[in-house]
């Protein structure tokens, strides 16, 4: 039975990986699931079946339910309710809206659930519950595509987002009277949250109460949560199973324990059996706290497995219960796969229960406690780098102290105060002791955080070599004496040996982030680096260098920037730079305009160095030029192996293009050139195009960017050139391999190599629309009958 519950896991899971969505004519073979059923050895085959037509047929509901292409950037009228705890940024306010009604400029309607909504200075606070009516200006849900980045697309899907947008200034706007009491207990989450932030004056003790509490994660900031990485604690900051397992372990305790105070209660019904329906409510009300967020789901359903043994009177082995918890999380919810949380949950209950499984006696003392974290670390660590990149290393060591000591101390403490809300008095007092104790914890895993050897990051490798390693690690923690044990090791150790592949002598490796509307270009040698911008930051707290940059170079292992090169101060191009000298080291750094780093010199053209057999050289600004232009002082690089040569030009416009050609003239010709202030009407000139005269023009720009770059008559100048135009708003990070004496490359375009059939090109989902919608009328016609 467990192969039959796991092999549906698995074919749910393995259809994520789909490149694209299949049609919904596939549902057509479970036909032959009960005909086949009787085979049994085809039974894990056909149960892998049946998961992966699951998850087509979820898949093909919510990719019905998007936002026609046609209607990106439009004006539409929104009424519906905002659902989860609003997140405030200085004037920002970004939240959930479940719609209610929507319509476009034309009055037909639009079928969408669920939007992602940013409002610039709302006109009163934002709270959850509350039904309004908005003018909004919505996109289809999209992300960087980056090697090694966050996957914003995936994680919009996963949480059955259907469109991005933000609410538009306008008279009509305004907040309905009715309130939506479903959403009731996202409000009293905020007034929990309120009341907690009056009451505790540290900011980091009132973000982990709450967070500890209801869930709500908005006052960690970026930095804090690298402290939690870095120490292996974040899990003890986010609720999920094991906060809300806690809760109905005290719940059961304590409600077993009243219960066989009277003789009554415990002639009707066990007190074991009875602390079990308590403990189950205790979490209910737990995950209740937090908005039922998907991990506390996954919780709650992996608790009832567990204890509907003891409800139900009956004895479940640990595997049995692992494998149905699986199989119902995923039958409720197909897409929890694609969360790193879902693996690490369940691969952390899985690894808990080989260490302790078989034991003739119960654990004592603190050694087998360490052997169930390190076991539980090991265990873990494919896992994490294949969906973050690193580890902590401190982990076993620190969760042995900090996993009691939230147990025990902080959660109980922090979910005790709750009631003591209601006397504001009373709780001041409780939540100044709890606060307290929050703070010097924190400031306690800072210390440790500090420790050159606290985090291990590996490169990125195929996900294939991680999957031998987990195995591997898996047979190190069999029970002594299995055969082939030591096996594990020799498993393990690819992942250690293996290095990426570094540019030969003379090769160029470059890279063109997927930044949005910015730029950031990596250019690597065989042993040097150099960083061409670093990418836009904005206030709502994105930063491109955290998100895209730093995780790439991280993947490639590469700590040290031989030099950077700001090629203005404008905010999309020297956004990321603080954010990139704080993290890695950085040899030194150029600009075209002055930065507020001292040791920061100016680009002079005539500067010319070599690395590896690659020629760098600076071409503009000269001493002597003058602009009125700020864009014009760009910094111009040229790079060339004496085989390709790649221009880039950062802003510069038209007086500037105008010098360059004057100055270099045909010498300005390159193969690959990234388009010139992102493809501005004020850039890319006839007599500067006719002079690079390029095989490639990349364009570096945002998704449905508000300057709607590139501009069309641009791009038509380049390709009239006889160009290749790539941009990276529709095929995501770029990267050429430029090698000595071979004059044929072909760029490597990260989205068609990363595509999932929810990040399809919008040429792609256009065509698929149609088919989509049929698939869907068929569902609902079946579905009727």
């Amino acid at each position: 039975m467990n192969k039959i519950l796991i092999a549906f896991v698995a074919g749910a899971a393995l259809f994520h990986f789909s490149p694209t969505l299949p049609a919904i004519e596939w549902l057509g073979l479970l036909l032959a699931v009960p005909w086949l059923w009787r085979y049994v050895r085809l039974r894990p085959a056909l149960a892998m079946l049946v998961g992966s037509c699951w998850s087509l047929l979820f898949a093909t509901l919510q990719m019905a339910q998007q936002l026609p292409i046609e209607l990106e950037g439009r004006d539409l009228l929104a009424e519906g309710v905002v659902e989860s705890l609003p997140q405030q940024r200085g004037r920002l306010v970004r939240f959930h809206l479940r719609i209610s009604h929507l319509t476009d400029d034309e009055g037909q309607s639009v079928d969408l659930n669920l939007i992602r909504l940013n409002w610039y200075q709302a006109p009163q606070p934002i709270e959850p519950g509350q039904a309004w009516r908005i003018m909004v200006r919505l996109k289809r849900p999209r992300g960087m595509q980056n090697p090694a980045g966050f996957d914003y697309e995936k994680w919009l899907f996963s949480q059955r987002i259907q469109a991005t947008g933000y609410v538009r200034e306008w008279k009509g706007a305004r907040l309905k009277p009715e309130h939506d009491e479903v959403a009731g207990l996202d409000g009293l989450r905020q007034s929990i949250a309120t009341r907690l932030d009056t009451i505790l004056q540290s900011s980091v003790s009132a973000a982990l109460v709450k967070a500890l509490t209801i869930g709500d994660r908005r006052g960690l900031e970026r930095e804090d949560w690298r402290v939690f990485t870095q120490t292996g604690t974040n899990h003890l900051i986010a609720i999920s199973g094991l906060h809300v397992g806690l809760v109905a372990g005290w719940m059961l305790f304590l409600g077993q324990w009243l219960w066989r105070r009277s003789e009554r209660l415990t002639l009707r019904m066990p007190a074991l059996r009875a602390g079990a329906f308590i403990g189950l409510f205790g979490a209910l009300i737990y995950a209740a706290l937090a908005g039922f967020a998907l991990p506390t789901q996954r919780a709650l359903l992996m608790l009832l497995v567990a204890l509907g043994g003891l409800m139900l009177g009956r004895r479940v082995s640990h595997g049995r219960s692992l494998s149905l918890a699986l199989f119902l999380v995923v039958l409720v919810d197909p897409f929890a796969p694609m969360a790193a949380g879902f693996w690490l949950s369940f691969g952390a209950v899985a690894l808990i229960l080989l260490a302790v499984d078989g034991r003739i006696s119960p654990a004592k003392g603190w050694r087998p406690m360490l052997k169930i974290q390190a076991s539980i670390t090991l265990g873990l660590m494919p896992i994490l780098f294949i969906f973050f990149g690193e580890a902590s290393t401190l982990a076993p060591l620190i969760n042995l102290l900090m996993v009691p000591w939230f147990a025990i101390v902080l959660v109980p403490a922090s979910l005790m105060g709750l009631p003591l809300l209601v006397i504001p008095g009373l709780a001041g007092h409780w939540y100044a002791m709890v606060g307290f104790l929050m703070e010097y914890t924190f400031i306690f895993l800072q210390w440790l955080a500090e420790s050159p050897l606290a985090m291990i990051q590996l490169a990125h490798l195929p996900q294939w070599i991680w999957l031998i390693a987990l195995l591997g690690g898996l047979l190190l923690l069999m029970p002594v004496g299995i055969p082939g044990r030591s096996l594990g090791i020799l498993m393990i150790f690819p992942v250690l040996l293996i290095e990426p592949e570094r540019p030969a002598q003379g090769e160029i490796r470059f890279t063109l982030m997927d930044v949005g509307q910015g730029l950031a270009c990596v250019i690597e040698t065989t042993d040097h680096l150099l960083v061409y911008d670093t990418g836009p930051a904005y206030a709502s707290g994105f930063n491109a260098a955290e998100s895209a940059v730093l995780p790439y170079l991280a993947s490639r292992n590469l700590n040290k920037i031989d030099r950077l090169i700001v090629s203005n101060n404008d905010q999309d191009h020297a956004g990321g730079l603080s954010a990139i000298v704080g993290a890695v080291e950085v040899g030194e750094i150029l600009s075209g305009e002055p930065l507020d780093i001292e040791t920061t010199r100016k680009c002079q053209a005539g500067e010319t160095w070599s690395w590896n057999g690659v020629v760098f050289s600076l071409l503009h600004p000269t001493s002597e030029d003058q602009f009125t232009r700020a864009n014009d002082r760009s910094c111009v690089l040229r790079i060339s192996n004496g085989t390709w040569t790649l221009l880039l030009p950062g802003d510069i416009e038209a007086e500037a293009e105008r010098r360059l050609v004057k100055r270099y003239g045909e010498g300005l010709k390159a193969q690959i050139v990234v388009a010139p202030h992102h493809g501005s009407k004020s850039s890319s000139g006839n007599a500067f195009v006719s002079a690079v005269d390029p095989e490639w023009v990349l364009f570096s720009t945002g998704y449905r960017n508000r300057y709607g770059f590139p501009k069309p008559e641009i791009v038509a100048r380049w390709r009239a050139m006889g160009a290749e135009v790539l941009d990276s708003a529709e095929e995501g990070a770029m990267q050429l391999h430029l090698k000595k004496n071979r004059t044929s490359a072909e760029p490597l375009l990260y989205r068609r190599i990363n595509a999932h059939y929810w990040s399809e090109s919008a040429a792609a989902q256009t065509q698929k629309r149609s088919l989509i919608g049929i698939g869907r009328n068929r569902i609902e016609s079946v579905t009727s009958r």
